[in-house]
């Protein structure tokens, strides 16, 4: 299995790390796609991924720190990327549901991060918390579509839109809550060769531990509920999912 979307270069894994990763392959979960969100993490990221070969390291410059990020950041970003492996560029995009992050600063940064992403021909992990549209508009704008979504919750009608682009999502723990029924329908909606799973550890715990440390091996049960929810077969589900993730972030050729 591969977890298409977690943090493990987090301090709050800096402790207990090499247990966390070590309990997650006994489960199965042997590939960790791993995104930094700052510049002034991008070192610690490589060194964790050097240390251990399951980490696949991801580069880009995340919403929430967008007062944080200055435009020098973005040509740092250039050079790391021409100079260091990366299966993706992320996590970037854009996040309108935390009201005190000025948008245009985000729509700049997220721009600038789409034309380096096919500057360098590389997939995008996006954000897009409340901003799903905007998102979209900013890959018709610089018309590339090579992305993710991680985290997904949008309509039916903005999936329908994303994936005739060929745009792939990636469903964490909010859809293990039992009363997530939008999520549920928008999950069942969306095609098996278009899904990733991914846990955002350590955020985004499982139901009802949400204000919890979430951890590596939590995407067993991830997977598994959403293979419940779809009556399909598990080990079909757990198949699909890393030939998507793999073909996506090009892991074979890493």
């Amino acid at each position: 299995m591969i977890d298409a979307h977690i943090h493990l270069d987090d301090k709050r894994f800096d402790k207990d790390r090499a247990t966390l990763i070590k309990n997650a392959e006994k489960k199965g979960i042997n590939k960790f796609i791993t995104p930094a969100v700052l510049v002034s993490g991008f070192s610690k990221l490589k060194d964790i991924s050097e240390k251990y070969p399951s980490i696949i390291p991801s580069y880009g410059l995340h919403p929430y720190y967008i007062n944080q990020h200055k435009k020098d950041d973005l040509k740092y970003l250039n050079l790391w990327l021409s100079s260091n492996n990366s299966c993706a560029l992320g996590e970037c995009g854009l996040d309108f549901f935390l009201k005190d992050l000025d948008k245009d600063r985000q729509q700049f940064f997220f721009e600038a991060q789409v034309e380096l992403a096919k500057t360098h021909n590389l997939p995008l992990i996006l954000h897009s918390r409340g901003a799903v549209d905007a998102v979209f508009q900013g890959l018709k704008n610089a018309r590339y579509y090579n992305a993710v979504i991680h985290s997904y919750n949008g309509s039916i009608e903005q999936t329908k839109q994303l994936l005739d682009k060929g745009i792939k999502f990636s469903f964490g723990g909010a859809m293990c809550n039992p009363n997530a029924h939008k999520l549920h329908k928008l999950v069942k909606y969306c095609p098996i060769d278009s899904i990733m799973f991914e846990t955002d550890a350590p955020d985004q715990n499982l139901f009802p531990n949400n204000k919890i440390r979430n951890i590596p091996a939590n995407l067993q049960e991830i997977i598994a509920f959403y293979a419940e929810l779809t009556n399909q077969n598990i080990n079909l589900v757990e198949s699909n999912s890393d030939k998507v993730t793999t073909k996506f972030f090009k892991l074979n050729n890493l």
